[in-house]
């Protein structure tokens, strides 16, 4: 019976003494997320929930099974409420392996990256996988796929809001996904407005994405029936949105709630003692070299116990506060009565060593690995051919020709300044072309489409990656992920471009005409189905090779930052296939921010608003 689904009289039985536990996990020290305390008991699971808990009793039935916890700490299944897989890299099985032993039983998942590049059958493909692993993957609805209208962006793939209902009431939907702009929600765009509506409807969440909103537009925004948010930029825009009602996601990453904004918090929460049963900690994405050295959501825990927030506050905020955020608090959250057996067995409560994961009321997990691996997951061939159809220009192409008589023109330029912002500043025009200026820090970008064969191509500039060398290329560009690549010298952007759909997709880094460190990720070209260890091996590779050999100053993940340069669902602007966007306005705008003559005159930045 050991893991089957019981019925909640039998639930009753047990705790009564009616009749013996599947399994008893004796001798443990159960940490309460409810009330806040340690205290030392027996817990009684019967098939996949817990029946009972509390002092050991020789009255009971003797149950099929006994773990003696040895006074290790009981704790339940850490749950992350906004996950994306695919940032990882690798295979559902392999993520599966990497975090289950680390006591993460339980996920909420927005896989909209498979629909984007695969339509429908992505996202199908995604949800067979998922069913295979030892964990709990549940699912936020992406309400648009693609979110850009097909003029401004070309995507693989897309759906009907039919499709997206019907994905809403699939039993492992948990919520209606918020990764879309803010703008949709504000201005009461039709299709937003009915999808809130149903999904309220269902009795499930509405999740959000709200960066820098303030006064009346995050009041709109939480009226309109949003409830949380994965985007806090600091504790100051953190205490707002908990004023206006949402539930925050907390995780670190470059320019976001980083380990000095936790330090904050914790000062906030001893100072003025702070409510923080509407503060989750979450992943959002992870790559795998930070999952195989870091850890995933025990990571952030632990982050936040070395910040200074008190243990049991830190492992609410991984376990009942998500579950609450996520309306599935019924099943997950706590060790406690006719909750699900999901339970960790850990030497402190600061998860610092993981001896046992219960999932389901089945050990799945000791000593840091899965008791039985997952079976590899047999790839379509359809998702190993998503980067056919990308064309590659000869070097040239992908530099923005311009006939003029001066020796500068006045750019707009993507910069990341808290937002993406256009950033004027003023580029060489050498042989008809618009060239980068390393010596000012912009390179050129250009992103290919990667779905109808059409050879477009969008190219623009970016200010502040810190290349000074070469160029690095990817298919993984939010959300409809047509390959980009940044580079200073254009034979080197074609290089890159050309070794990357060779290999399928992934990350190229190319100088002098030769390829310098790859990583192959061939599976709708953002995913490896080789080892964790393999793949976190390669993306340290290319990483190093950025840094050290094409100057990059982006440290700290420097290909996820890159990646977020072209992007135009981030916030303020972007570059497609189709050109730079507004995402303001979801409108173009020129490269060339100034009119042009045969003259060496033109207008000075100070003159011109772009």
């Amino acid at each position: 019976m050991n893991g089957q689904q019981i019925t909640r009289s039998e639930l009753v039985d047990v705790a009564m003494g009616r009749r013996p536990a599947s399994v008893a996990i004796r001798n443990a020290r159960i940490v309460n997320v409810l009330s806040r305390e340690i205290h030392d008991g027996e817990i009684l699971i019967l098939g996949d929930r817990i029946a009972a808990l509390g002092p050991s009793d020789p009255g009971r039935p003797e149950p099929e099974q006994v773990i003696d916890a040895a006074g290790l700490f009981a704790m339940p299944g850490l749950i992350d409420p906004h996950l994306h897989t695919e940032s990882c890299a690798v295979t559902l099985a392999e993520f599966a392996g990497a975090v289950v032993p680390r006591g993460v039983t339980t996920a909420i998942c927005d896989p909209h990256e498979y629909g984007n590049i695969m339509g429908w059958e992505g996202i199908r493909l995604w949800l067979e996988e998922s069913r295979r692993v030892p964990m709990s993957l549940l699912l936020r609805v992406a309400p648009r796929v693609p979110e850009l209208p097909p003029e401004l962006e070309t995507a693989g793939g897309s759906w009907t809001m039919a499709r997206t209902l019907e994905l809403l009431a699939l039993p492992e939907a948990a919520c209606l996904a918020g990764d879309i702009h803010p703008r949709f929600t504000l201005e009461n765009d039709p299709r937003q407005r009915r999808l809130i509506d149903v999904t309220i409807a269902l009795g499930k969440t509405v999740s959000g994405y709200s960066p820098g909103l303030s006064g009346r537009e995050l009041s709109a925004y939480v009226a309109a029936g949003v409830e949380d948010s994965h985007t806090p930029h600091d504790v100051e825009e953190l205490c707002e949105d908990l004023r206006a009602g949402l539930h925050l996601f907390l995780t670190p990453r470059p320019g976001r709630f980083g380990p000095d904004q936790f330090r904050a918090l914790a000062g906030l929460i001893a100072r003025e003692g702070i409510d923080t049963r509407r503060i989750c900690l979450c992943t959002d994405d992870v790559p795998a070299d930070r999952l195989l050295t870091e850890g995933h959501l025990d990571y952030r825990v632990r982050l936040a116990i070395r910040s200074g927030i008190p243990a049991l506050t830190a492992l609410q905020m991984a376990t009942i506060n998500s579950a609450e955020a996520m309306r599935i608090d019924r099943d997950y959250g706590s060790v406690t009565p006719g909750k699900k057996a999901d339970i960790i067995l850990s030497t402190d409560a600061e998860l610092s060593t993981v001896r046992m994961v219960l999932r389901a009321g089945r050990v799945v997990a000791r000593d840091g690995e899965l008791v039985t691996p997952v079976p590899p997951f047999p790839c379509p061939p359809e998702a190993l051919r998503t980067m056919e159809r990308v064309s590659i220009p000869a070097p040239e192409k992908l530099l923005i020709p311009l006939e003029t008589a001066q020796e500068t023109v006045l750019c707009r330029v993507i910069a990341r300044e808290g937002e993406k912002v256009f950033r004027p500043m003023r580029l060489p025009v050498r042989g008809g072309l618009i060239r980068p200026d390393p010596e000012q820090d912009v390179v050129s970008l250009a992103v290919l489409d990667r779905y109808q064969g059409s050879g477009r191509i969008g190219r623009g500039f970016a200010y502040g990656t810190g290349l000074r060398r070469g160029a690095v290329a990817s298919s993984i560009n939010h959300n409809a992920h047509d390959p980009f690549v940044a580079g200073v010298a254009p034979e080197d952007m074609a290089c890159a471009l050309r070794r990357l759909v060779e290999i399928g997709g992934g990350y190229v880094a190319a100088l002098d005409g030769r390829i310098i460190a790859e990583q192959a990720l061939p599976v709708v070209g953002m995913i490896s189905e080789a080892p964790l260890a393999e793949v976190a091996a390669g993306l340290r590779a290319v990483e190093q090779a950025v840094i050290t050999e094409l100057g990059c100053s982006l440290t700290d993940q420097p290909l996820l930052q890159l990646s977020f340069f072209c992007s135009p669902v981030v916030p303020r602007v972007g570059l497609t296939d189709f050109g730079l966007v507004d995402t303001d306005r979801y409108d173009f705008a020129d490269v060339v921010a100034e009119p042009v003559s045969s003259s060496a005159h033109s207008p000075d930045e100070k003159e011109l608003s772009v």
